[in-house]
């Protein structure tokens, strides 16, 4: 039987993307009724599966012309392919992918990964002149073209609400974590040498980077055994020369990644060899008030503790499982947070396997199936 030609493509995300390729392209994989081309940009170490090809865009930063021009060569890649299903999570997409259909075919999906209006217009990505056209170019493109997409993916349930101009159709399909072990076979480190505690993710100022370092810095001022390693990429230049210059002196704090792309092996490796991990991603004019973030999953299904921001949704879900520690990052106190993390009693109730992207699975596999 001929296999179902896919593409998943993205111009924000590197080939191997935990969302692109361990948990849509896997699963799809798994079936063995499609054929697999995931596009995105370079990454180094891309493990090959079979099934699955990648078609990388090379490297560029998230602000140049390299970045204007790599729809076009992501439609380019779609005219070698000729899929017919395509699943896009980018807002750069849109219109190349419509353009695709109109003259080619096939179905087509928007991924919706992040509610790009609001960022752009929250965030510091662009300076504050553009934003404002930035981001209503953004949810033009949004609007003009949702009438040709057959289905709409959502990464978030918040995005419901946030993007009611998405059809009721749309699902929402969460960002679990994909194990590479089942959750109860995790086990946390017991009475280690150190207390080591992790930043993962985007780093930023945005994403309570520097909030991490300032409480590391006071846990260690109380216990010489605490460490912290921050593991991700820092796309914002003035904020990566800030982070690397407040760590310099500091033995305990070790940078991986920065300028660099952390394969998600090796984050998820660096997550179950920690005692503790950070959420302090900040509100930022409700961006971020009722978004699961993907770290909050990470955590959970593999029973990491967790520091967090007392944001009111990450704590009624992390209360199923007594998960985390929440605390104001402008009003804490120190020594009581260390006792908490050193007496507390974590994971005592629940059960993490509801992380997990086999949650998810069967419904993402039922609508991709529904459109062939």
């Amino acid at each position: 039987m001929e296999k179902t030609k896919v593409v998943i493509a993205s111009v924000l995300k590197p080939i191997d993307d935990t969302r692109m390729f361990e948990k849509f392209g896997l699963s799809m994989a798994k079936t063995n009724k499609y054929a697999i081309n995931i596009i995105g940009f370079a990454s180094k170490n891309v493990r090959s599966h079979e099934g699955i090809q990648f078609h990388s865009l090379g490297n560029f930063s998230r602000l140049s012309w390299s970045r204007l021009r790599a729809s076009w060569k992501v439609y380019r890649h779609y005219l070698k392919v000729k899929p017919k299903i395509l699943i896009v999570n980018t807002h750069e997409l849109l219109i190349v992918t419509v353009l695709y259909k109109i003259f080619y075919g096939g179905k087509i999906v928007y991924d919706v990964r992040e509610n790009y209006y609001r960022n752009i217009r929250h965030t510091r990505a662009f300076s504050p002149l553009v934003r404002p056209f930035v981001a209503i170019w953004v949810r033009f493109k949004e609007r003009l073209t949702k009438p040709f997409f057959n289905h709409f993916i959502l990464a978030e349930r918040v995005y419901q609400e946030q993007m009611s101009f998405l059809p009721s159709s749309a699902i929402v399909i969460e960002n679990k974590y994909q194990s590479i072990q089942p959750a109860s076979q995790v086990q946390r480190p017991q009475l280690p040498d150190t207390i080591d505690l992790i930043y993962t993710g985007t780093i930023s100022r945005d994403n309570g980077a520097f909030e991490a370092i300032a409480i590391a810095k006071a846990l260690h001022e109380i216990d010489a055994a605490i460490r912290l390693k921050i593991v991700g990429y820092c796309a914002i230049k003035d904020d990566l020369k800030d982070l690397q210059a407040a760590i310099k002196e500091e033995d305990f704090i070790e940078l991986i990644g920065g300028d660099y792309l952390v394969p998600h092996p090796q984050i998820v490796e660096e997550i179950a060899n920690a005692d503790f991990g950070f959420v302090l991603k900040k509100p930022n004019n409700g961006i971020n008030d009722e978004k699961i973030l993907t770290r909050l999953f990470e955590y959970t299904a593999n029973h990491l503790p967790i520091i967090m921001l007392n944001n009111p949704t990450w704590i009624s879900f992390c209360n199923e499982f007594n998960a985390a520690i929440p605390i104001d990052h402008e009003a804490y106190d120190s020594k009581a947070l260390y006792d908490t993390m050193k007496h507390g009693d974590f994971y005592s109730k629940g059960d993490t396997n509801s992380s997990l992207w086999s949650t998810e699975e069967g419904r993402f596999l039922e609508c991709i199936a529904s459109l062939h």
